[in-house]
């Protein structure tokens, strides 16, 4: 599927072949350009300039393929996951025959923002901070291996890997139990970013606007664990990968392999990633008088 930069004009053009790949002899044409959702954005109107042939070509305008504007403020926390950056059209060509009959051909193709990762919407950094994150982790086998395009990918999916972790930091503005050695008299532990995070610790309900207000170490180690994961999405290391299916003894010579008896603790970020994390990261909830 082609991708092209939103905001720009796209001349489109479509082979006339049925789906067999038979060849059509069109007699005449009208088109409609909808997107993703179905909203017409383009009603259907006859292509002018269409005079035959085993070819046709629509221009689509700017303004068709502009993108909903992103406001990082206007973000609200149901909206995170459900959220697009890109967008796409689909050109439905109603091509009539020199007998009247008409076969409906659909072309679609997809359109993206000249930055796609967002920080606390899809992301925790772009790509190019990504890039540069990268080049301070050694041994990236998949990552270096990788396009653009299969990078950003494995950025995305490395995000909604990590937020199925639960951090203690984005608890810290809740009470605390007796059992805690944060307990005190007054029933608060305040910090100076308490009101923006979330009870349970789910990064997800962060939004934009107050993920660029965590604090830095804890942010630097988000994109980190990110890059790692990525990484661990795009190949990564092998090692890594039969260790975490429970490898725990191979043998090179007359190929022996060992693994363990029981069912190896299954984490949704690999162990590299989850080194970054681990100062952060809670595995049990609390449980005690409050």
């Amino acid at each position: 599927m082609n991708i092209y930069l939103a905001g720009t004009p796209v001349a489109l053009s479509v082979v006339l072949r049925d789906r067999n790949g038979n060849a059509l002899e069109v007699a005449a044409i009208e088109y409609r350009v909808v997107k993703q959702d179905g909203t017409e954005v383009v009603a259907r109107s006859p292509l002018t300039g269409f005079d035959g042939g085993s070819e046709a070509t629509i221009e689509i305008p700017a303004d068709i393929n502009a993108v909903a504007v992103l406001d990082p403020a206007s973000i609200t926390a149901s909206m995170i996951d459900a959220f697009f950056v890109r967008e796409s059209r689909t050109v439905e060509l109603f091509c009539v025959d020199a007998g009247g009959n008409t076969l409906l051909l659909t072309e679609t193709y997809v359109l993206e923002p000249a930055e796609t990762l967002i920080a606390g919407l899809n992301s925790f950094q772009s790509f190019s901070q990504a890039e540069l994150v990268a080049m301070d982790i050694p041994q990236l086998s998949g990552w270096g291996s990788a396009n653009e395009k299969d990078k950003i990918a494995a950025l995305i999916e490395a995000r909604l890997q990590i937020c199925q972790l639960r951090f203690d930091i984005l608890n810290s503005n809740v009470s605390w139990g007796q059992d805690n050695l944060n307990y005190i008299p007054e029933g608060t532990y305040p910090t100076p970013y308490a009101g923006m995070f979330m009870f349970s610790g789910d990064l997800t309900l962060i939004t934009p606007s107050n993920f660029v207000k965590l604090p830095p170490r804890f942010k630097m180690a988000l994109c980190r664990a990110q890059v790692a994961q990525a990484d661990a999405v795009l190949g990564g290391d092998p090692t890594d990968i039969r260790r975490k299916e429970g490898l725990i003894l191979e043998t090179i010579g007359e190929v022996k392999q060992m693994f363990r008896g029981g069912k190896p603790l299954d984490l949704p970020v690999s162990k590299r990633a989850l080194k970054y994390l681990s100062p952060f990261v809670s595995f049990s909830k609390r449980i005690g008088r409050g």
